[in-house]
């Protein structure tokens, strides 16, 4: 049996000899990441004949774990710059699969060769406030100016400044605003969505109520905007926080009425769809905060109490923008709601040195947001900082 370090001493040699015996090593009963390292090593290798013979005859083949496809449509790539059957042999494996890992692979490779650095964007320096529709006052954004998009957006008729017609129209509705968001939002930075299912109340007790899964229901939408997926954070809340149901099965315990008490929502991580890795984010920040000696978040459950505001029926609790915003931004990022509600979030990036974008459609919370005294500039035309500078968006 052979080990991984064994098979890439094999694959050093570049030898006739240590080719048939990679060969011998692919087709015999090993684990799967020695078999995964023989066809890497196989790709390495000088022989550009009996490689092309190897992928040809074995890329097709669907009892290859995808794992190996994936090594051998890797081989492809790089050789393809080189040799133009190859180059074709990677187009037939594309279009055989149609498997969004290799279509992931193909765009990184394209975009590794154009050997382009990324333009630096032309920052936001200043809190904006955003007063209307969000799907339009985001046009006054130029490309790219966003650095993180953190939202949450209005339950689906759970609340009395949420009103729709049906179910499709909000999410067709959700749909436009966060097509907005990304196209405001830098290539490669995340789109952070605070979401929970909703329950509507009954019309008469002879009538049943609807439960929306609404975190899966977005999640179809946000990647068919062009975000995929990354993570999903649980946030946990203490349990006489949130509205008793189990109550009921408790008195009759009886079968099929069972109701947990809901104490989770999901925060729902994105990433802007790009052909690069998050290191070429990373690398436009020469300094940053380490936050050294802080304590770190290991898992992805969270247990924060929620906060309640007489203004807002629905905010956010401030320690959970503050870790939003430590994990996901760097100081100096244009960070993003396009539902900011009486404006937390504003608040809290404004005190950890981020610039706060705030996008409001009720007049009433535009007002709580403008009454801070975070230096916001107001598009309508109202300025309540002292300190701003006037700015010119581009409409």
């Amino acid at each position: 049996m052979y080990s991984v370090e064994e098979v890439k001493a094999i694959g050093k040699e570049r030898t006739p000899e240590s080719f048939m015996k990679l060969l011998e090593i692919f087709g015999s009963d090993v684990p799967i990441d020695v078999k995964r390292e023989a066809v890497s090593s196989i790709g390495r290798h000088n022989d550009s004949e009996k490689i092309f013979a190897f992928i040809t005859r074995e890329a097709f083949n669907r009892n290859n774990p995808m794992e190996l496809i994936y090594q051998m449509f890797r081989t492809c790539l790089y050789r393809s710059r080189d040799d133009t059957r190859f180059s074709e042999l990677r187009q037939k494996i594309m279009a055989f699969y149609h498997n969004e890992n290799i279509e992931k692979m193909n765009a990184y490779y394209d975009f590794r060769q154009q050997r382009e650095k990324l333009q630096p964007t032309r920052k936001l320096t200043q809190p904006l406030l955003l007063v209307g529709d969000s799907a339009h006052t985001l046009r006054q954004l130029d490309d790219n100016s966003i650095q993180l998009v953190f939202t949450s957006p209005p339950y689906y008729n759970a609340r009395e400044y949420s009103d729709y017609t049906s179910y499709s129209e909000y999410l067709a509705r959700m749909g436009e605003i966060f097509c907005a968001c990304h196209r405001v939002l830098e290539d490669g930075r995340f789109m952070i969505v605070n979401v929970s299912p909703v329950i509507t109340k009954r019309p008469g007790r002879e009538f049943e109520s609807i439960r929306y899964p609404i975190h899966y229901d977005l999640h179809k939408v946000l990647t068919d905007t062009g975000y995929y997926f990354i993570d999903e954070i649980i946030w946990i809340k203490p349990e006489p926080s949130v509205p008793d149901r189990i109550s009921g099965y408790k008195q009759t315990r009886k079968p099929l009425s069972y109701k947990p008490n809901c104490i989770t929502e999901s925060i729902m991580i994105y990433r802007k769809n790009c052909s690069f890795l998050l290191d070429r984010n990373m690398k436009q920040y020469e300094t940053y905060d380490r936050h050294d000696g802080e304590d770190i978040d290991t898992s992805n459950c969270w247990y924060i109490a929620p906060k309640y505001d007489k203004n807002h029926p629905a905010v956010f609790p401030e320690e959970l923008c503050r870790r939003i915003l430590r994990y996901y931004s760097f100081e100096g990022d244009a960070v993003l709601d396009p539902f900011a509600g009486s404006g937390t979030l504003g608040r809290v990036a404004r005190r950890m040195g981020r610039v706060p974008i705030m996008c409001e459609m009720n007049e009433d919370y535009a007002e709580i947001i403008d009454s801070e005294e975070l230096g916001y500039y107001d598009v309508r035309g109202k300025d309540n900082s002292k300190h701003s500078q006037q700015i010119t968006m581009r409409l």
